[in-house]
Formats: C-alpha cells, structure tokens, sequence
C-alpha cells in the first residue's frame, strides 16, 4: 500500500485535499490501538492531515518504532499554543517523535524562547519577539 490522498467536500462544495498515510484504529475497551504504517519520507508512520485539521483529541500522527499516538492538541502543547507553529511540526515530522525533530530546531536556532515573555517563536532572521516586541539576541544553543 503506497500513502494516499483523500478528498473531502467542504460546505462550500470546495474539494480538500488530505495526507492520509497508514490507518490508526483506537483502543476499545477489549481491543489494543491497531496502527498500520506506511512508507512516508523517512520512515514507516501513521499520519493523518484531516485528523489534525478536524479535530484536537483525535490521533493524527503515530511515529516509526513507537506507539506513541499524538493528537493535534499534543502539537499545541508542545508548540506553546500557537496553531502556525503546531502545523509546521506536523508537517514536517516524517518518522521520529515531534519533540526529537524540535529539540533539533531549538539546536539549529530555528526556534527559542523569549527571555522577556517566555513564548516560544520561530527566529531564523527574526530582530525581536513577535510576541512582546523586545529584541532577540542570539543564545548558542537556542532557547531550550
């Protein structure tokens, strides 16, 4: 089985287009979670777009060696509530854990954390804070 697209219409009769990679069944009462990977830009996931779109408390994303299951709320959580961010973490975890691939990013200084306000921001190229406004100064190592 190769990844897949699946199309939804929305009310406005525009059709959306969703990465579907593998299938994720849910635990039941007598049943473990059944995840069934796919091939997927690195590794052997579960990945579901329309999940993370659609829904905070619904499996989106199941990493290569781990049955960790990550809902679109555990994104927030670990992005400090901020939707542009969570979405391009899911977008671009393809094997390992969301959190490997952002220590990575705070290690890269593509991400820290604010010295004034404590918000966690994207500052490749950035002078100040988008949240506060107070200048950033580079740390070695990010902000984490």
């Amino acid at each position: 089985m190769t990844e897949s697209t699946v199309i939804i219409e929305n009310r406005r009769n525009i059709r959306q287009h969703y990465l579907k990679v593998g299938q994720y069944t849910p635990a039941t009462g007598e049943t473990e979670a059944i995840i069934e990977r796919e091939f997927y830009g690195q590794g052997y996931i579960f990945k579901d777009e329309e999940s993370f779109d659609t829904s905070l408390d619904t499996v989106c994303y199941v990493p290569e060696l781990s049955d960790a299951a990550y809902t679109h709320q555990c994104f927030l959580d670990m992005m400090d509530g901020q939707e542009a961010l969570a979405r391009d973490l899911f977008d671009r975890v393809d094997w390992q854990h969301p959190e490997t691939l952002l220590e990575e990013d705070y290690a890269n200084g593509e991400y820290t954390d604010c010295l004034e306000c404590g918000r966690i921001f994207a500052c490749y190229g950035k002078t100040e804070c988008p949240h506060c406004n107070s200048p950033y100064k580079i740390i070695e190592g990010g902000g984490k």
